[in-house]
């Protein structure tokens, strides 16, 4: 029983992590967008997550993207018995007027509450490291919903992320924000737990 357990933890962690050597950055976010797609697969959403059983389960990438091809691969692979739909957003700066000066401001709130409304459908939200100096205005709407938020900048788990990329010279980590994702009712594989590095932190904020 113990052998296959063993087996079974080792086959798993070859389906998740992608031996990289020589390691590119395009190398590293092929190995980050297979583990997205077996994010899908080793997390259980709450029933009311999906308007039904035929519902795509929808990845989302907020801010520069940094996976080009490497995440349009995914688009249509089936997950559970669900299919995997990409969509992508702007970043933190869009409704600040700097990336189209000029543009009307009256009607910033609509679109602000249209996107973010799009936002909280994803099942997979990866936030990019472009949105670093942004992170607690990006991950605050997100706080209970049942959306898991992935990043790969140092400080996304303390401002409440529930998955951190962590670069390796060789490899790529996970780091788990236990108390974020129970309180996004997320439940997490104990096979994807086994291969990640399990973290708890009390925010400042949760605690008044």
């Amino acid at each position: 029983m113990c052998r296959q357990i063993l087996t079974s933890l080792a086959c798993v962690a070859l389906s998740l992590q992608t031996s990289v050597s020589a390691a590119t950055p395009r190398s590293k976010y092929e190995t980050k967008a297979g583990y997205l797609l077996n994010f899908a697969e080793f997390i259980e959403w709450p029933a009311g997550a999906f308007r039904d059983a035929k519902s795509p389960i929808i990845l989302g990438v907020v801010g520069k993207d940094p996976f080009g091809a490497e995440l349009d691969k995914l688009q249509g692979k089936t997950v559970n018995g669900r299919t995997l739909e990409i969509k992508r957003f702007k970043g933190a700066l869009e409704f600040r007027g700097e990336e189209t000066p000029g543009r009307r401001q009256d009607d910033l709130p609509a679109k602000q509450a249209k996107k973010l409304a799009e936002m909280k459908s994803c099942h997979i939200l990866f936030i990019t490291s472009s949105e670093k100096n942004f992170l607690p205005q990006t991950l605050k709407p997100f706080r209970g919903a049942s959306v898991l938020t992935v990043g790969e900048t140092d400080s996304f788990a303390r401002e409440g992320g529930i998955i951190t990329f962590v670069d390796g010279e060789n490899n790529v980590q996970l780091e788990i924000n236990l108390a974020a994702a129970d309180q996004a009712r997320l439940k997490i594989s104990s096979k994807l737990l086994s291969l990640a590095k399990v973290i708890k932190i009390e925010r400042e904020a949760e605690k008044k």
